[in-house]
C-alpha cells in the first residue's frame, strides 16, 4: 500500500475558511444585534414608562457597545484580508470599495448616534445603519457567489 499524497494546500485552505468564518460571524452578529434593536426598542417604549425604557436602553446599549467594539474592527479585518485574497474581489473591486465606504459610514453613523441628542437624529442614525449593513450583507453575499 502506498501512502496518500499530502494536500499541501490544507493549512492555507483551513486559515482561509477561519478568516471566512470570522467575516461572516462578524456580519451576522452586528446584523443580528441591529436587528433586534429595531425590535425591541419600540416596544420598551411602549411597555414601560419613559424613563425607564430610557434606563433599559442605555444599559442594552453600553452592553452592546461591546459587541460593536469587537464585530466592526473583526468585520474590517477579515474583509480586507479576503478583498486581497479573493478571485471574485478582484474581479469586482468597485463591490469591494462599496463595502468598505458603507462600514466607514456604518461607524459614523454609530458615533453620531452616541453624541447626538435627539430621538429622530438617533432613530434615524439607528435605521441609515441598519439599511447599510444589509446592503453590504446582500455585497458580501453577492461577491460570495461570483
Amino acid at each position: 500500500m502506498s501512502a496518500r499524497p499530502v494536500c499541501v494546500y490544507w493549512l492555507r485552505m483551513e486559515t482561509w475558511a477561519l478568516i471566512r468564518f470570522v467575516h461572516v460571524t462578524a456580519a451576522a452578529t452586528w446584523l443580528g444585534m441591529q436587528a433586534a434593536l429595531f425590535l425591541l426598542v419600540p416596544a420598551l417604549r411602549r411597555l414601560l414608562p419613559a424613563e425607564e425604557a430610557r434606563g433599559v436602553v442605555r444599559a442594552a446599549g453600553k452592553r452592546l457597545a461591546l459587541v460593536a467594539a469587537v464585530a466592526l474592527p473583526a468585520l474590517l479585518l477579515t474583509g480586507v484580508a479576503l478583498g486581497r485574497h479573493e478571485p471574485a474581489a478582484a474581479e469586482h473591486p468597485g463591490v469591494v470599495t462599496l463595502k468598505r465606504a458603507m462600514l466607514v459610514a456604518v461607524v459614523a453613523l454609530l458615533l453620531g448616534h452616541g453624541l447626538v441628542q435627539g430621538r429622530t437624529l438617533r432613530v434615524t442614525a439607528s435605521v441609515l445603519m441598519l439599511g447599510l449593513t444589509l446592503v453590504a450583507v446582500y455585497a458580501g453575499t453577492w461577491l460570495d457567489a461570483q
